[in-house]
């Protein structure tokens, strides 16, 4: 059993091992059977003394008995207790990390920036609000819309409808009917949770991402005002009817 994981060196996790499965015994036969050096012993007995796993039996020759290996699961807890602390600190650090060199804006340019850039969006807990501009069928597009749907995951899209579009457009369709139609020359958006924004210009092959709430809210509610006004065909619904 590897001890040095509770704090002890490779000398005491022998020595205390073997004082446990020798009983009361001398220092010299400790020395012997775990291989620890003579001139070593008594050093790595006195430390195993202070850390409650030996103790010494008062004869006329000293000899060392292991405590009750219930001390062990004692280290354990003290081990774990510091590992929690250790990571909570992390988790600061990391905060403090995120806070200095989270960009709010990433623009990146390219013909596949934006399937680079879509892979660094977050995984969505309450909405997914999507403009498209070709519907491409991509198995990551699909399966991420289907795993939203399933945890009840709002998801909403507008889009380019015309015949280049139309063949993508109905295998859409049977996975989301939450589709509206849109005028579109060129630009794809993906609004998440009040969080952040993905847009892409297509025809200039340039894409951003965009860390900011005020601005994601923004585009939510423009968002939602087009959609909820509007039916499946694009026309606009008049209420008053």
């Amino acid at each position: 059993m590897d001890f040095q994981n509770l704090g002890l060196t490779m000398n005491e996790a022998r020595a205390y091992e073997t004082t446990l499965r020798l009983g009361k015994t001398t220092a010299s036969q400790i020395s012997k059977e775990s291989r620890v050096p003579y001139g070593r012993i008594y050093v790595v007995l006195s430390s195993l003394e202070e850390k409650g796993l030996v103790r010494i039996v008062p004869e006329e020759t000293k000899k060392y008995v292991a405590t009750d290996p219930q001390k062990l699961h004692e280290l354990v807890t003290e081990r774990i207790k510091g590992l929690k602390d250790i990571d909570d600190k992390i988790t600061e650090f990391k905060q403090m990390y995120d806070q200095q060199t989270e960009e709010p804006v990433m623009m990146v340019q390219g013909k596949n920036s934006f399937h680079k850039i879509n892979k660094e969006l977050i995984s969505p807990r309450i909405y997914s609000y999507a403009v498209k501009y070709n519907w491409s069928i991509r198995p990551e597009f699909i399966r991420n819309t289907k795993e939203h749907m399933k945890k009840n995951i709002d998801s909403r899209t507008i889009g380019r409808f015309d015949k280049e579009t139309a063949g993508a457009l109905k295998k859409w369709i049977k996975i989301n009917k939450n589709i509206r139609p849109i005028e579109n020359e060129g630009i794809a958006m993906s609004i998440q949770d009040d969080k952040e924004v993905m847009i892409g210009l297509i025809k200039s092959n340039t894409t951003m991402l965009i860390n900011d709430a005020s601005f994601a809210k923004l585009m939510k509610k423009l968002f939602l005002s087009y959609y909820e006004t509007h039916d499946e065909n694009g026309k606009k619904i008049n209420w008053k009817k």
